[in-house]
């Protein structure tokens, strides 16, 4: 079980995107008047975001789906109204591959894979001309429950498959007796959903192309060509998970030892690493770049007392190596250009540590119980360090400070900032583990929560905040809001009021903007 502190500090998290009980307040007026009915007609070119808008109960919400389009802002184009809830999204993009630099280019959004009410559909965010909705693509199942894996194929995005969960004999999801199922395009406007007999692990790709090729399961790799290519034997230890996979590479565990399989065309070859360095069954990734795998080993007990260790293992000639180690309990890691990030807990304080990838002296930087530091890393090597202060009290603060990796700020929003999230990088290095370059921030996050908020763009590629816009108003009411982005420029998000505990439907409004242009937030004034 979680140490309470833990339990304390997510959910003073959480209780902001659930504003459960929150709402309340007299105001009625809103920034953003309500959409008018009739769209002014479907774009034929480029691509369309998508934002799902919450609605009802916050113990018990729905979910609408609508796309926007930057040549017209002004339409929202509604998918799915807020009958059912959305379980889990999956975006597929395509791109130009370089196989030789394990590299993909000019991503774009290709199609959006979403879980309604327990039935995997698709939209097509390519637009043609015609009207988006009617391009749904269903699996008529009413049993999924999430998605479990990903296997974009930039190149032919139509081949890209998906692994699910789906509720078991008890009708639920997320217990003990929930299944598998494998999801891809079919026919005309289906979609294939498979059941599966075992859980695969993991993706594997093509080291030559790139394409996924198949599922990596705990004794073999079943190619989706029909013929499997082993990975242990039927006498020797199975797999138990799979850390991290490249196209080239896979971190696996079997409980003794972690071990690194090499791909070659058909050829997997298994180097173990040290057995007594690597043992246990509680390692989790951090990331990785071109050359090594970061992973830290921490108790599931949550006991402050609990060691910790981060191990570097090397893709080539695999070896294994401690970097550091300490006492207390990792709460967040993350993997910088050249420095290891991580939040750990003590009995007495929470500490933001830093130390360089090779190993080293290390940076910790003591903070009190109540102000938990994270760092969300870039692949630019600047990075969002977010303290949240007042945990457990009242009167909570949001700072949010852009970083180098010797510490120093190079940008700060000491009070009321809020991340929202991290656009999805317009190119993609498949031999790292992070690619992304953008941040969303919410600035003037405060007692109505989003309410008049300024939307921030940060690039941490060229150093360049841009206020985007201001989210909308509604009065005294505390509002809600999410916005994402990428792989291009356009985004989109949602904001709507809440109101003794439920977000309000018919209230909701959905925005657009460029995360490279300043002002350019605009909200849709048709459905």
């Amino acid at each position: 079980m979680k140490h309470p502190r833990l339990r304390t500090l997510a959910l003073s998290v959480l209780a902001l995107s659930a504003l459960a009980g929150c709402g309340g307040g007299d105001g009625d007026s809103t920034t953003a008047p309500a959409p008018s009915p009739g769209v002014s007609g479907y774009p034929s070119s480029g691509t369309y975001g998508y934002t799902v808008k919450a609605s009802g109960p916050t113990n018990a919400l729905r979910h609408g789906l609508s796309l926007l389009h930057p040549a017209m802002p002004e339409n929202e184009y509604v998918i799915e109204t807020a009958t059912s809830a959305i379980t889990d999204t999956r975006l597929i993009v395509r791109g130009d591959v370089n196989a030789a630099q394990s590299t993909v280019a000019n991503l774009q959004s290709h199609s959006l894979f979403y879980i309604f009410g327990g039935d995997v559909r698709s939209v097509r965010l390519q637009a043609d001309g015609t009207q988006p909705r009617l391009q749904i693509r269903r699996s008529d199942t009413s049993t999924a429950c999430r998605f479990l894996l990903s296997a974009n194929d930039h190149a032919q995005p139509e081949n890209s498959r998906f692994v699910v969960s789906t509720a078991g004999a008890d009708g639920n999801c997320g217990t003990t007796d929930d299944r598998w199922a494998e999801v891809r395009e079919g026919s005309g406007s289906t979609l294939i959903l498979q059941p599966l007999a075992e859980r695969p692990l993991d993706v594997s790709r093509d080291p030559i192309t790139l394409a996924p090729r198949g599922w990596i399961y705990p004794r073999e790799i079943q190619l989706w060509s029909g013929s499997t290519l082993a990975l242990r034997a039927s006498g020797s230890l199975a797999l138990t998970q799979v850390l991290a996979a490249t196209p080239h590479s896979a971190l696996v565990g079997d409980g003794t030892r972690l071990s690194v399989f090499s791909f070659t065309g058909n050829t997997a070859t298994e180097t173990p690493l040290d057995a007594a360095l690597t043992i246990g069954t509680n390692w989790r990734l951090i990331g990785f770049d071109a050359d090594h795998f970061y992973v830290y080993d921490d108790d599931p007990t949550y006991v402050f007392t609990s060691p910790w260790r981060v191990l570097r293992i090397s893709k080539v000639n695999p070896t294994a190596v401690s970097i550091g180690s300490g006492t207390g309990v990792i709460s967040v890691a993350s993997l910088g250009i050249n420095v290891v990030y991580l939040t750990v807990f003590t009995a007495n304080n929470n500490v933001l540590v830093r130390f360089p990838k090779t190993g080293g002296l290390r940076v910790e930087s003591p903070y009190p119980i109540d102000i938990k530091p994270t760092v969300q890393t870039s692949a630019a090597g600047r990075h969002l360090k977010w303290e949240v202060s007042g945990v457990g009290s009242p009167n909570v603060n949001y700072r949010v400070d852009i970083i180098d990796e010797a510490g120093t700020p190079l940008q700060q929003w000491p009070t009321g900032a809020f991340p929202i999230s991290m656009a999805d990088a317009n190119a993609e290095n498949l031999g790292v583990s992070e690619n992304r370059t953008r941040f969303l921030i919410a600035n003037g996050f405060g007692a109505r929560a989003f309410s008049n908020a300024s939307l921030i763009g940060y690039d941490a590629a060229t150093g360049t905040a841009r206020t985007l816009g201001t989210l909308p108003a509604y009065g005294n009411d505390v509002v809600f809001a999410t916005a994402s982005g990428g792989p291009a420029n356009f985004g989109a998000g949602f904001a709507t009021r809440s109101s003794s505990g439920s977000y309000v439907e018919q209230d909701a409004r959905v925005f657009s903007f460029d995360i490279g242009a300043a002002d350019s937030l605009r909200t849709a004034s048709r459905r």
